[in-house]
């Protein structure tokens, strides 16, 4: 008796790792419809901005200066004639941002929290641009801070 019960637990252990191998490794994904459908999205085009260099002030006095290289990513190239137009106010618009967060204590407790600055400065793009969502995101390609000690 004990000698079947043996035999039948390899025999269920086997089988289970065979349908398991089946259904892991060797079927065939069932096939989307949405997939297939889906339009290939147009290339993405960048623009590098001239580097920026803010000073950091805080209650008055200066602290330091935070240099930034950044670069925007654009929704498609039908966008870029557009920006690189608009490139004088968009600088000066982000210079401003930059300005404004980085003076604030709140960005020193949050070790100048990336996220918040992208955000803000994707912010200020969307207006610069007048249209929602043709910038897309900002790299920091080089951020350099020098600050009194």
């Amino acid at each position: 008796m004990k000698k079947i019960v043996l035999i039948l637990l390899v025999l269920l252990l086997l089988g289970g790792g065979g349908g398991a191998a089946w259904w892991f490794l060797l079927r065939k994904p069932p096939a989307d419809p949405q997939a297939a459908a889906t339009p290939v999205a147009a290339p993405i085009a960048y623009l590098k901005l001239p580097a920026l260099t803010v000073p950091v002030i805080r209650d008055g006095t200066p602290h330091g200066l935070v240099t930034v290289e950044m670069t925007m990513e654009l929704r498609d190239e039908t966008v870029r004639p557009q920006a690189e137009e608009r490139l004088p106010v968009l600088a000066d618009r982000l210079f401003v941002v930059l300005y404004d967060l980085l003076g604030r204590r709140i960005m020193q407790e949050q070790n100048f929290n990336l996220d918040m600055v992208k955000g803000r400065l994707l912010i200020a793009a969307d207006k610069v641009m007048g249209a929602p969502g043709s910038i897309t995101n900002v790299t920091f390609t080089a951020v350099e801070t020098r600050f009194a000690s």
